[in-house]
């Protein structure tokens, strides 16, 4: 083991003369691997591998048999319906490209890539043709597939033999017609165990036009192909690249470029992509305080370890301080260098704040040195260990959903298909700028986190990775997610497909003829359950049973994670359709009084936690939408506006399962101090149900901006929502309105990309509660967007109470139940330090109601029975 910190700095550089003859670019010796090594990037990982000292095309993937991102729901708004797919379909996938990191090359040069056909008809596959070669001029790394949009020159050429027997100079996206002023040039029948090199040489004494020339050489043979006059800044400046698709099974022996005035730029990378604290798995196990954290590296390795200090600058350095716990780093068919570690930290955390590194093999991976630029959206590089913030009221919390990671109104520069920030890791320049001066503790990743299919359905393990990493292992997100603690929530999109949810998400995993590839849906399943909780055993068409609850270690407060898509009834209002009642209209609707929210353990497990949880302030994550305000797509004309029965866009609020919701509000109205939050509708609010008196808050995006959903017929502060409950309208931030006045943006208006702060305080004698709505640039002291904070105490929330407690202590800062004599419970709370509680009235009891109150602090318990007074 290395004592000292190793700064990982994955730094290549090939130190090459000006004018030198053919150097190496890449020979490929290197241990056989999933990964293509550091010198590459790829948005399509998947479709190579290093074999046998050469780069290999891949075609084994799991969830490669054409996946699909629409869902049944989508034909009732004129979708492309989804065709049965009966039996074993063959991957029938776009083109994939990989691109050299450090040469972004102008003027002359020449390239040469050394190929060796190893089967011209690989089994298992559905394209029927297959083509390999060079690709150049590319503006972004990311490049790759068969994207539309791209502005003229942002897309680059290639030079490609095809297994037909063809050797092109083609554009990209132009569906492989050769370029104008060029025709395809025939070549042998290359046969498996030929050997060719195809070569392309720019030249040219003009700054602003070249001379293209490519070759394909074989056997003493050169096909050949020129193209003149050629504008250098939109098809040759650029990257360099190698590009494969379809049924042609090849790999390549060795790259080499003549630079000619071009130099290479150094790779600065890091090792570790991102080791995150997952905070709802923090518990007290033996009287020691364990965490499980998620580490995701960027190659292979064997073990990967974590070391906590209470410092960020420990005696002696990093090399000094126990190892906190160890985990294999694992490499499978769903999982790709990935580690749980269990941790047990050193201290309370609610006493102080922590510190941790993470190591590889015995090697310090912590930093990352990549380049960081502001007008990329980034915030210069940033030197920093990761930070376990000390857990104790107030508690702070950011709520962040919906990020997308291209176009969406992003007002960086190039950010047009194929062009240099056509993928980026945040949508505007000094994104997060202020972040650590509120002071924040908690991230709550909530919904839409790493959007599976929003960009691409990922036809293979390293795809789906590749968009996680980008996502929340870019330089911000990484940065953001390893000084805080985390929760992370997936939404439908982060599975891989839009809207998926009840009955029919199970049957897409379980059966292979429903429109989708049932491996792509299982392994996505089981990736989000991994990285969001640790899981390490494959999903398959299991239906997870995804809540869970983390209370703080002072016990003053808790959080309560819940997913309603996965348990819940049905979307089908056509149940008897077929069975002789078709001539009636849907009679099975989306307000009948059995449809589900909730499973029924689920509920069961919501309704205990609720009515026990002795935490004086409760927030809830994960429902969204319990007051639906806003419109689906399709018009239902019972109720004159865009709320369907059948409407995919409607169907995904929680709000559309009227029985459901109401069940929810029942139990939530039921004891004060309990608010919930959520992402997924790409805007910001706050709303307050009346009766319930339970506030309900909403935020996003954070890098997809389309101004959120519609507004209701009737939307104003005061309303009703499409069920008739009476609800208030405290704030409204999106790209429709910037207020609940409705007050509509200026055209020239920051988008309106937003985080929702919230802060609970249990410390004081009324609890309080503040939610306050943040543009991603915002810094604290501005004032908050949406129309203002909302602050609200405990004794606020809730139902009106019928009834109130006497005055009476207890225990000093013990955890107190109230039940019925019958061992009902009404509600828990938490006492002061002084014995006494911090419960102002009680909701549906009635005054005069004899309740046993127990009070339970470390080891010793008190019971005493209590009447209940007016309120």
């Amino acid at each position: 083991m290395k004592n000292s910190v190793l700064l990982t700095l994955l730094v290549l550089i090939s130190w090459i003369p000006l004018f030198a003859d053919w150097q190496d670019v890449d020979d490929f010796q290197r241990a056989d691997s999933r990964y293509h090594g550091h010198g590459w990037e790829s948005m399509s990982p998947g479709y190579w591998k290093l074999q046998d000292n050469a780069l290999r095309r891949r075609f084994k993937n799991l969830g490669n048999k054409n996946p699909i991102t629409s869902y049944p729901w989508h034909w009732s708004q004129g979708g492309k319906e989804i065709e049965n797919r009966p039996g074993d379909r063959l991957p029938n996938l776009p083109l994939g490209m990989i691109w050299r990191r450090e040469w972004s090359l102008k003027g002359n040069f020449k390239l040469k890539a050394f190929f060796t056909i190893k089967d011209t008809q690989p089994k298992g596959r559905g394209e029927k043709n297959g083509f390999m070669g060079i690709c150049f001029g590319g503006e972004s790394l990311f490049e790759t597939r068969e994207f539309r949009g791209a502005p003229k020159g942002a897309s680059s050429w290639m030079v490609i033999w095809e297994k037909t027997g063809v050797f092109k100079l083609t554009e990209h996206g132009q569906k492989e017609r050769p370029l104008e002023g060029t025709r395809p040039v025939p070549t042998p029948q290359f046969k498996a165990g030929d050997s060719l090199s195809i070569v392309v040489d720019v030249q040219g004494d003009s700054t602003e036009t070249a001379e293209v020339t490519v070759s394909l050489e074989y056997g003493g043979q050169a096909f050949t192909i020129t193209k003149k006059n050629v504008n250098r800044s939109y098809y040759t400046d650029g990257y360099l690249g190698l590009v494969a698709y379809g049924s042609l099974d090849f790999e390549v022996n060795k790259v080499e470029i003549v630079p000619g005035d071009n130099q290479p730029k150094a790779i600065l990378l890091n090792e570790l992509h991102v080791a995150y604290p997952l905070g709802d798995s923090l518990q007290l196990v033996d009287g020691k305080w364990v965490c499980k954290f998620m580490a995701l590296f960027r190659s292979d390795g064997k073990i990967s370890s974590i070391r906590i200090s209470d410092t960020e600058n420990p005696r002696g350095g990093w090399s000094n301080v126990p190892v906190a716990g160890e985990a294999s780093i694992i490499d499978n068919e769903w999982r790709r260098y990935t580690s749980v570690v269990n941790v047990k930290l050193p201290y309370n955390p609610a006493n102080k704040t922590l510190f941790y590194t993470v190591w590889k093999d015995g090697v310090d991976v912590t930093p990352d040195p990549r380049p960081a630029l502001e007008e990329d959206g980034y915030l210069g590089t940033k030197g920093y260990v990761g930070r376990l913030p000390q857990l104790e009221a107030p508690y702070k919390i950011a709520t962040l959903s919906c990020h997308a990671l291209h176009h969406n109104g992003s007002t960086l520069p190039e950010v047009e298909t194929y062009q240099r920030n056509w993928i980026h890791g945040q949508p505007i320049e000094g994104a997060y700028k202020y972040l650590e001066d509120y002071n924040l503790q908690i991230l709550n990743w909530e919904d839409d986190v790493w959007y599976l299919e929003l960009i691409q359905a990922p036809p293979s393990t390293d795809d789906a990775y590749k968009m996680v990493t980008l996502s929340i292992a870019n330089q911000t997100s990484r940065w953001k997610m390893m000084r805080h603690w985390n929760i992370i929530n997936p939404g439908d999109h982060d599975y891989g497909m839009d809207d998926v949810k009840g009955p029919e998400q199970i049957l897409v995993r379980k059966f292979d003829d429903l429109g989708q590839d049932s491996q792509y849906m299982q392994r996505n399943f089981s990736i989000n359950h991994h990285l969001a909780q640790g899981t390490e055993h494959w999903i398959g068409s299991e239906n997870p049973k995804d809540w869970r609850k983390w209370k703080m270690p002072n016990g003053d407060f808790a959080i309560m994670v819940m997913e309603s898509r996965l348990w819940r009834s049905s979307q089908d209002t056509n149940i008897w359709g077929k069975q002789g009642w078709g001539h009636k209209r849907a009679l099975y609707d989306r307000r009948d009084v059995t449809r589900s929210l909730l499973g029924e353990e689920q509920f069961a497990w919501f309704q205990e936690n609720i009515r026990t949880e002795t935490a004086p302030l409760i927030m809830m994550t994960g429902m969204n939408c319990l007051f639906p305000i806003f419109q689906g797509q399709v018009f239902d004309e019972e109720l004159q506006d865009k709320f369907g029965q059948e409407d995919r866009v409607a169907a995904d609020y929680s709000g559309w399962v009227t029985a459901g919701v109401d069940r929810m509000l029942q139990v939530m109205g039921g004891r004060p101090g309990v608010v919930s939050v959520y992402g997924d509708i790409h805007l910001g609010s706050v709303v307050e149900n009346k009766e319930h008196r339970l506030l309900e808050a909403s935020c996003g995006p954070i890098g997809r901006n389309f101004g959120g959903r519609g507004f209701k017929v009737g939307f104003g502060r005061d309303m009703v929502d499409y069920d008739g409950r009476e609800v208030t309208l405290h704030a409204l931030y999106c790209g429709k309105a910037k207020n609940p006045d409705l007050e509509i943006p200026a055209a020239d208006e920051l988008q309106t990309w937003n985080f929702l702060e919230t802060e609970f305080d249990p410390s004081l004698k009324d609890p309080l509660i503040s939610f306050r709505l943040r543009n991603i640039i915002d810094a604290p002291r501005d004032a908050p967007r949406g129309g203002g904070q909302v602050n609200r105490t405990a004794s606020a929330t809730g139902r009106v109470p019928d009834s109130s407690l006497p005055p009476l202590a207890t225990l000093p800062t013990a955890d107190v139940h109230l039940r019925y004599l019958d061992g009902r419970p009404v509600l828990g709370t938490r006492s002061r330090g002084d014995g006494t509680l911090p419960v102002n009235g009680i909701p549906d009891v009635p005054v005069g109601t004899t309740l046993i109150l127990t009070a339970n602090s470390d080891d010793r318990v008190e019971s005493q029975l209590v009447e209940t007074v007016a309120y």
